[in-house]
């Protein structure tokens, strides 16, 4: 029977190709968009869930208040890891990672490259932790001072073919390290990556360093191992007591808390403060977006295909009555019908999965990922399969139940469409519910470009065009002052200062802490701190709204007492005046006591989800590792050549390192960017099968009203009349759609911008855009039909009624 119906639905389906590949196309762009949001959201849940013992792994987090101010740091002081395994016998292991937070050059014979990701570790790393090995030994790897583990990577790229193990690399030209393993790149899936990896041991001085107990210094990613079993909440308040006795006098603007993290949740963790990018880190709200989307694109497929299924009812009426008449039952009828549902579903599959293997390079383009191609996995093959059941139960039932229902004798004498009860109400219901999606896609689209435009043409505070930052390294440290006036010889460039690293990697959490009143031990506040000569402010368009710049004395070692330079917010922070501020003693964290000498006016250092922060300026010469270039306008080339030579001459055996301070900026939006673009993708996705499922409906509607249309054109209605007809009522499901789409549309995109200390106001205007926008796309599609209607000869439209 199986086999008949299959075969019964394929020659219906063949005779009438225009109705087969509308109904097809429909549903495989439906399909191929969820595949590709279904990978994606396969590809980001799997995030560290290659390690065996994920389930017991724990990252220690570092939670500070300070000033009234949280920074959640994802590493900890270098002591906590041994006393954690001392005090706490939960505990079954615990290992320490920490990254060099500069590039670093590393040799071979004559092959030499800046690396970045040159990292530390503790000799169990590999035993709490699982990655592949290539050769040697990763358990005992790190087990000696001066050993190395590369990846296959890096393996190739320094010694070529041969073995690496028992080789020798050259780390800053001053230190040589062995290589005792090769393990596989880290996955692509892990939140966090190295290419070398050597002990801490291998820093002189390190024993001594790790039995300091100082609070200060949260610089090492720790992981703990806990025992099978172990009561999570209990361990918490345990290590809570040891890192805040019971006695201790409790200070309510000042506290350290360390909170166990498990690893499954790392990976969307936004609150923790993500220094350079090293993590990979996804909002897991993004996800949530994508799955929304996923679901409604499907929905919209089904109600494109109901929508068609229904309109090709009215030519199969009379099918179905001469079936019925010579006994064709209901579940012969009905299984006939879900046969055709099914074997449409099946192709478009088919062709959906073939469309997701030529997609997935682009898409993992956009997002900078390597999403795998999933289909032979077992779980996600079996969500294929629910996903096709679901698809067919969804768009296949109603349909076949709409078509069994015809009675007989009324559909062979031609009345057909009194009969189904409320599916005319289901269908516009169906129209809707599309151009609600619609809408409210073409809303979110214009909503998140807009705010995109308005954080990139922002101002900033600062000039972030033609700015370059070369990065430093040990070799010219102390040379950093001969490099900085050669370049100013240079034709074409403007200015140069001395900083330590990009203003943009200069946010509130980086370790600077302040107090304002020197004679309070508890005065302490969280601020961004930036180090910087006389020339910072000039080179970058920092403007001087008090005081003075820095003065020449303390950078050329004349003097030891550091100077200050704070932006506005840090005044509101305090409650004061420039005038007041000038001349007053604080105490920058390490940095030791200082002057204010300057007030700056606001500047931004991150990206416009956060508010401008209170910053300090300060010039201690110990801090600065690298160099802002401001280069004129249409100049880059020459000047980039230049700069060069002129870095060969002081450190030719180092690699030339430099980026873009605008494209540093752009970065920060990356994610923003991406979801623009995808927004905008599933948009056009969505007003294409929309546009479909209304073109079924038309099509349904014409063919209901075939006679009464050649009727008005003989009593002399024109195309335009005609075209008026048919086209307002569907234009008031458009409009209902609209009212329906606006103020959910509003507000969850005003939700969105909530995360934006900078943002929109969403203007009446983009209501007004998106609702025009909608109406003339539904015109078009309406017209497609209404005047091809409109245009047919009505004596032939009588006769065939």
């Amino acid at each position: 029977m199986f086999r008949k119906n299959i075969l019964i639905a394929f020659r219906s389906l063949r005779k009438d190709l225009p109705y087969t590949i509308t109904n097809l196309a429909g549903l495989t762009i439906g399909i191929t968009c969820c595949l590709l949001i279904l990978s994606f959201v396969t590809y980001e849940l799997s995030f560290d869930q290659f390690h065996a013992k994920k389930d017991r792994i724990y990252r220690v987090n570092y939670d500070v208040l300070m000033g009234g101010n949280e920074t959640v740091s994802p590493s900890v002081p270098v002591f906590v890891a041994p006393e954690l395994k001392k005090k706490f016998p939960e505990i079954e292991d615990v290992t320490r990672f920490s990254p060099e937070w500069s590039a670093r050059t590393i040799r071979h014979g004559n092959v030499f490259f800046d690396e970045k990701n040159f990292c530390y570790a503790d000799a169990n790393f590999f035993n709490v932790l699982d990655f592949k090995s290539v050769s040697g030994n990763l358990q005992t790897a790190l087990s000696k001072p001066n050993t190395v583990v590369i990846t296959k990577t890096i393996a190739k790229k320094y010694f070529g073919k041969s073995d690496p193990v028992g080789q020798v690399l050259l780390f800053n030209n001053e230190k040589h390290f062995v290589v005792a393993a090769v393990m596989e790149d880290v996955p692509p899936n892990s939140h966090f990556s190295f290419d070398f990896l050597t002990s801490f041991y291998s820093i002189p001085g390190f024993d001594t360093l790790e039995t300091q107990q100082n609070w200060n210094n949260p610089n090492y990613t720790t992981f703990v191992l806990l025992k099978p079993q172990t009561n999570v909440a209990a361990l918490t308040k345990k290590i809570d007591a040891w890192v805040n006795p019971p006695g201790q006098s409790n200070q309510s603007q000042n506290s350290i808390t360390l909170k166990l993290e498990p690893l499954k949740d790392v990976h969307f963790d936004t609150q923790v403060y993500n220094f350079k990018n090293t993590l990979v880190i996804t909002d897991f709200k993004y996800i949530s977006i994508f799955i929304t989307i996923a679901i409604l694109v499907l929905l919209i497929a089904c109600a494109n295909y109901i929508n068609l299924s229904t309109a090709k009812a009215s030519v199969r009426a009379k099918e179905v009555g001469i079936r019925k008449t010579i006994g064709a039952g209901f579940w012969q009828l009905f299984t006939q019908f879900l046969a055709e549902s099914f074997l449409l579903t099946i192709v478009a599959v088919l062709i959906s999965i073939a469309a997701v293997y030529s997609l997935l390079p682009y898409l993992n383009n956009l997002l900078d990922k390597q999403i795998p191609f999933y289909i032979l996995n077992g779980n996600f093959l079996l969500s294929v399969v629910a996903g096709t059941i679901l698809i067919l139960l969804l768009a296949g039932f109603y349909p076949s139940l709409i078509l069994t229902r015809f009675k007989p004798v009324e559909t062979l004498k031609g009345t057909f469409a009194k009969t189904g009860g409320s599916s005319v109400t289901v269908r516009k219901s169906l129209v809707i519910f599309q151009f609600t999606i619609s809408v409210a896609l073409i809303l979110g689209t214009i909503i998140v470009r807009s705010q995109l435009e308005y954080m990139q043409n922002q101002t900033l505070g600062l000039d972030k065009d033609h700015v370059l930052i070369i990065h430093g390294n040990t070799d010219i440290y102390n040379k950093l002052d001969a490099f900085a006036d050669n370049l100013k010889k240079i034709s074409g460039v403007q200015d140069v200062a001395l900083t330590w690293r990009s203003p943009f990697e200069t946010v509130v959490g980086n370790g600077f802490s302040i107090k304002a009143n020197t004679a309070s031990n508890d005065d302490w506040s969280v601020v961004g701190g930036i180090a910087g000569d006389s020339h910072y402010l000039s080179t970058l368009g920092i403007r001087l709204l008090a005081g003075r710049n820095f003065g020449p004395s303390k950078i050329n070692g004349d003097s030891t007492v550091n100077e200050f330079i704070v932006n506005e917010t840090f005044l509101k922070h305090y409650s004061l005046k420039s005038n007041d501020v000038i001349g007053k003693d604080v105490t920058l964290g390490l940095t030791g006591k200082g002057t204010i000498v300057g007030v700056v006016k606001d500047f931004h250092t991150s990206s416009m989800h956060d508010k401008i922060a209170p910053i300090v300026l300060f010039n201690n010469p110990q801090y600065f590792g690298s160099l802002l270039v401001h280069v004129g306008a249409g100049k880059l080339s020459p000047v980039l050549s230049s700069i060069q030579k002129t870095w060969r001459s002081y450190v030719p055996m180092r690699p030339f390192s430099y980026s873009f301070l605008d494209e540093e900026y752009d970065a920060m939006y990356r994610t923003e960017q991406r979801l623009g673009i995808l927004m905008s993708f599933f948009c056009g996705i969505a007003i294409l099968i929309t546009c479909l499922g209304l073109l079924g409906l038309m099509t349904f509607i014409v063919a209901q009203r075939t006679k009464e249309i050649g009727i008005r054109k003989v009593l002399g209605a024109s195309v335009m009349n005609i075209t008026t007809m048919l086209s307002k009522d569907f234009l008031k499901l458009v409009i209902i759609a609209i009212v329906v789409a606006s103020p959910v549309a509003w507000y969850f995109m005003n939700h969105w911008l909530q995360d934006f200390a900078y943002r929109i106001n969403i203007g009446l205007y983009i209501f007004l855009i998106t609702g025009i926008a909608a109406i003339l796309i539904a015109f078009i599609t309406i017209s497609f039909q209404s005047i091809k209607a409109a245009l047919a000869n009505p004596v032939k439209s009588l006769r065939t009624e």
